[in-house]
C-alpha cells in the first residue's frame, strides 16, 4: 500500500524527501554508488520545492531507503547523518504524519480556520471534520491525549513514571513472541521538569531488513509528530536513551513476521537528554598520513565516521536468534582502516545471514546475500579475505566495528 501512496504522493505534488533543500542536513548522498540514470532523484531541488514549513521526515513514505538504485544493490546510496535513523528511511507501509500534514497544508489549510478544537502533542484538526483531531503516530483519543488503540494485541497504555524502573514489552514476550500485523504504543510521561529514560534489557530479536518492517520505535525528541528511531534485527541497543522533554512515545509494529520482540525498562530522570550515539571521530594529518602510516596514495582530510560502508573480514557466527525452528544466525564484518581508509569503494554488505536449521517459523522468504572479499587499497593486497601489506607498519592494526 505504501508504494501506491508514494506514487499518489507524486501526483499530488510531493517530491522525494531526499530532494528537499534541507536534505543534506539529515542525509549524505553517495553519488558514486547510484545508477547514473537515477542520479536526478537524489538531487536537492532548492528552487522547486516549497517545504511549507513542514520539518524534514526520515520516516516519510517519500524517502528513499539505504540502497535505493544502488549499482550493486548492496552499497548504501543514502546514509543518515544520525546513524540510528539508517533503518528508518525507506518505509513503504503508509504515509507518515508529516506526509499527510504536507498534503493538508497544501490543499486544505484554511478549512478549520474558525474552529476551536484543541489537539494535543502536535495533532491538528481534521480538515474534513474539524471537530476531530489527526494525531501523530502512536497517539489516539479524541484530542490525541493518550496512546493509539492497539492492533490485534492487548498492549499499550499511558504510563506516569517515577524514579523507579518499570518495564514495557512487546506482545507475548519472549515466548512465543509477537505475531504478524500487530501494533502497540505507550505514552510515557515524567513529572514536569524531568525526562524519560529508556533502556533495552534481556532478549531482543526482530525480522531483519535494511528498512525495518517489524520494529520498536522510540520518539524521544521534542517533536513527537516526527518519526523516531526504528530498531529491528538482532542487536539490542546498548546505550540508554533520555528524552528531550518530559514525554516520550514507544511504538511496536509487526507487519510480516513472528519473533521474540523487545523489553525495555523506563523511569523518570534528571539526566541530560541523550537521544543518539556519538559518532566515532577518525582524524588524519595534512601530511598524507593515514592513522599513523605515511601513505603516498592518499591525502586525507579529517573525517567523521558514523555509518560508513567499509567492511573487511568476517567475524564469528552469532547464536541463533530464537529457540524454535527458523531462527537466523549472523556474521558481521569489520574494516581495517589502515588497509583501506574511509573510502566509498570499499563498500560491502552489512551482514551475512543463514537459517539455523531446515525449519522456518514464518512464511516469509527473505532474500539473503553474502559479502564479497574486501577491495584493498594500495599498498595492501587481499590475502585470504584480509587486506595485508609487507611493510613495517603492517602489525599496527586499527579496526572500526560498524
Amino acid at each position: 500500500m505504501g508504494v501506491i501512496e508514494h506514487e499518489i504522493g507524486h501526483a499530488l505534488g510531493l517530491w522525494h524527501e531526499q530532494s528537499r533543500p534541507d536534505a543534506l542536513g539529515y542525509v549524505t548522498i553517495e553519488r558514486d554508488f547510484i545508477l547514473p540514470s537515477y542520479i536526478s532523484d537524489f538531487l536537492q531541488r532548492d528552487d522547486e520545492i516549497d517545504t511549507l514549513g513542514i520539518p524534514y521526515d526520515l520516516g516519510s513514505v517519500m524517502h528513499y531507503g539505504s540502497t535505493a538504485f544502488s549499482v550493486d544493490q548492496k552499497s548504501k546510496t543514502v546514509v543518515t547523518r544520525d546513524s540510528l535513523y539508517q533503518q528508518t528511511i525507506g518505509q513503504r507501509e503508509k504515509l507518515s504524519f508529516y506526509d499527510v500534514a504536507t498534503i493538508n497544508t497544501a490543499y486544505c489549510k484554511d478549512e478549520c480556520k474558525t474552529e476551536k478544537t484543541k489537539c494535543e502533542y502536535g495533532g491538528y484538526m481534521r480538515p474534513s471534520k474539524c471537530s476531530e483531531c489527526l494525531c501523530p503516530d502512536g497517539l489516539g483519543g479524541e484530542r490525541c491525549e493518550k496512546n493509539e488503540e492497539p492492533r490485534k494485541a492487548e498492549c499499550g497504555g499511558v504510563i506516569s513514571l517515577t524514579d523507579e524502573w518499570t518495564t514495557v514489552e512487546s506482545p507475548n514476550y519472549p515466548d512465543p513472541g509477537y505475531e504478524a500485523d500487530q501494533k502497540c504504543s505507550w505514552l510515557l510521561k515524567s513529572p514536569k521538569g524531568k525526562r524519560v529514560e529508556i533502556e533495552f534489557i534481556e532478549d531482543f530479536s526482530f525480522l531483519c531488513t535494511s528498512t525495518c518492517v517489524d520494529f520498536v520505535e522510540l520518539k524521544i525528541s521534542d517533536d513527537l509528530r516526527n518519526t523516531g528511531f526504528r530498531f529491528c534485527c538482532y542487536d539490542k541497543p546498548e546505550i540508554s536513551f533520555v528524552s528531550q522533554t518530559d514525554t516520550a512515545i514507544v511504538i511496536f509494529r509487526s507487519q510480516l513476521s513472528a519473533d521474540i520482540g523487545f523489553k525495555i525498562q523506563i523511569r523518570s530522570t534528571d539526566a541530560e537528554a541523550r537521544t543518539t550515539i556519538a559518532p566515532t571521530i577518525i582524524t588524519t594529518t595534512s601530511e598524507s598520513t593515514v592513522l599513523g602510516y605515511r601513505n603516498p596514495y592518499f591525502s586525507v582530510a579529517p573525517i567523521t565516521v558514523d555509518t560508513p560502508n567499509v567492511w573487511a573480514d568476517w567475524g564469528e557466527w552469532s547464536q541463533c536468534s530464537r529457540t524454535c525452528g527458523g531462527g537466523r544466525r549472523q556474521e558481521f564484518g569489520t574494516c581495517n582502516l589502515k588497509a583501506c581508509p574511509v573510502d566509498k569503494h570499499c563498500a560491502k554488505l552489512l551482514s551475512n545471514n543463514r537459517l539455523c536449521n531446515g525449519k522456518v517459523c514464518t512464511k516469509n522468504d527473505i532474500s539473503i546475500s553474502s559479502c564479497d572479499a574486501p577491495q584493498c587499497c594500495p599498498p595492501f593486497q587481499n590475502v585470504d579475505g584480509m587486506c595485508q601489506s609487507d611493510q613495517d607498519a603492517q602489525h599496527d592494526e586499527l579496526w572500526l566495528s560498524i
